[in-house]
């Protein structure tokens, strides 16, 4: 199986992974073993365990480490109690023991995904990993990204590293061999121009979850542009926006308290931010004077802007039951080339926008609330700064981001868009991925082309 296979496979896997408990994970550990190497045509061993299925590797960044000592991707690893954090420095070499001190404790593999907190020259990743003792075992896909490293299976099995070129991915070659065929649909493109980079299935309609909000901060920001609003105005939480902060369906409300009241521009961040369900519905009731009547101004504005596979039910992304004796339960639906559109309108007319979803954690005063952004790119690719994340257990894990590049004097903004993903680890991971190829691709042939 070539590598692609094992990438696309390996986002199923850890999908899969992530829908089982921690509990019945840990009852059948994964035993380590030991896979062949090569570095620049160097044998060596590499420590990995399979997870849920044979060749999805998670490898050892201890052994690493070690391995790439000397060429230009070389890195030092390990864990600093002080911080409570694993550290990797890229350019600097590993210590003489440090692969054998790892491999003290890596017996068995420990499930602590998405809770070690690792840090790239002293900045956060937010990447999937397991905990092995003083070792991380990180999915060789992320393992790329991270490293700036090509990698693949060559017919014998072994992990083939290259260090003299960064990381390029073929996404066309990827798009063939099935690794977004887990996704409802992807799409990268330059807001900009209004060029579609790349996409699949970017035509038809799906859930989006909380992704839904950009609209709700549209047709707020247009209020507030117009005077119908004021930006520091107090909105009241009503009985009904407290009420759906109980919803289960895949998100978790703020649990802000009806009668409450709070300014609308805090508010407009803690709903991007924090994607608070209590104050989608407070804002829009606050420009409407009801949710469905702002509903309804939802649905005319996409049809103003083109959206021809956009529907809305609520303002928050939240599903709504039709009141019937046989309930349908009613998604907001968008396809990945609306939502392309929409971004692209946003970043237009209201740039502001990115001053709230840009911040890694941000601090609300009025509300004493304080969160990190939810959005893993920020973290993980420079120069990141927004949009929005979402998810219901229809709509799967969705995203949108949007990354500013510079070629010669001019500066674009490229948005992706990733919809229904079983699980945050592959959203994040193809968003990465797809917006690292499109910003090479314009640096390498220009905005246009």
């Amino acid at each position: 199986m070539s590598f692609l296979k094992r990438l696309a496979a390996g986002l199923l896997c850890l999908a899969l992974l992530l829908s089982v408990t921690g509990a019945a994970l840990a009852a059948g550990a994964p035993a380590v073993i030991d896979i062949g190497v090569s570095v620049d045509g160097r044998d060596g061993m590499l420590r990995a365990f399979e997870d849920a299925y044979p060749g999805n590797y998670y490898v050892s960044l201890t052994d690493l480490a070690a391995l790439l000592r000397g060429t230009p991707r070389q890195f030092r690893f390990a864990y600093d109690e002080g911080s409570a954090a694993f550290r990797v420095t890229p350019g600097q070499a590993p210590a003489a023991d440090a692969a054998q001190a790892g491999r003290v404790s890596a017996d068995a593999v420990s499930l602590a995904i998405s809770r070690n907190r690792l840090l790239v020259d002293d900045s956060e990743r937010r990447y999937y990993t397991y905990r092995s003792g003083s070792d991380l075992f990180m999915s060789v896909a992320d393992v790329q990204l991270m490293l700036d490293l090509n990698a693949d299976f060559d017919g014998e099995g072994r992990l083939c590293l290259s260090t003299d070129r960064p990381f390029s991915p073929d996404v066309a070659a990827l798009k063939a061999e099935g690794y977004f065929d887990i996704f409802n649909s992807v799409l990268v493109g330059d807001a900009d121009t209004g060029e579609v980079l790349f996409s699949a299935s970017s035509g038809r309609a799906f859930p989006v979850a909380s992704l839904s909000k950009l609209m709700t901060y549209l047709l707020v920001s247009e209020a507030v542009r117009d005077g119908r609003v004021g930006a520091d105005d107090l909105v009241t939480i009503s009985q009904e926006a407290a009420r759906i902060s109980r919803s289960e369906d895949g998100t978790v409300g703020m649990g802000l308290s009806a009668n409450s009241v709070y300014p609308l521009s805090e508010l407009l961040g803690v709903m991007l931010v924090a994607s608070s369900n209590e104050a989608a519905q407070a804002l829009a009731e606050h420009v409407a004077g009801d949710a469905d009547t702002f509903v309804g101004m939802m649905n005319d504005r996409a049809d103003q802007l083109g959206l021809r596979f956009t529907h809305f039910y609520t303002p928050s992304g939240l599903p709504s039951y039709s009141r019937r004796g046989l309930p349908a339960k009613l998604q907001n639906r968008m396809s990945a080339m609306d939502l392309f559109r929409l971004s692209q309108y946003l970043l237009v007319y209201f740039p502001e926008i990115t001053e709230i979803t840009s911040q890694k954690r941000v601090k609300f005063e009025a509300l004493q609330y304080e969160t990190y952004n939810s959005n893993p790119l920020l973290f993980n690719l420079e120069g990141v700064n927004g949009l929005k994340t979402g998810s219901t257990n229809k709509a799967g894990y969705c995203l949108v981001a949007s990354l500013p590049v510079t070629v010669g004097e001019q500066t674009h903004t490229l948005v992706v868009v990733v919809l229904g993903s079983e699980a945050a680890g592959p959203r994040g991971q193809a968003a990465e991925l797809l917006l690292r190829w499109a910003r090479d691709h314009c640096l390498a042939n220009g905005f246009g082309t």
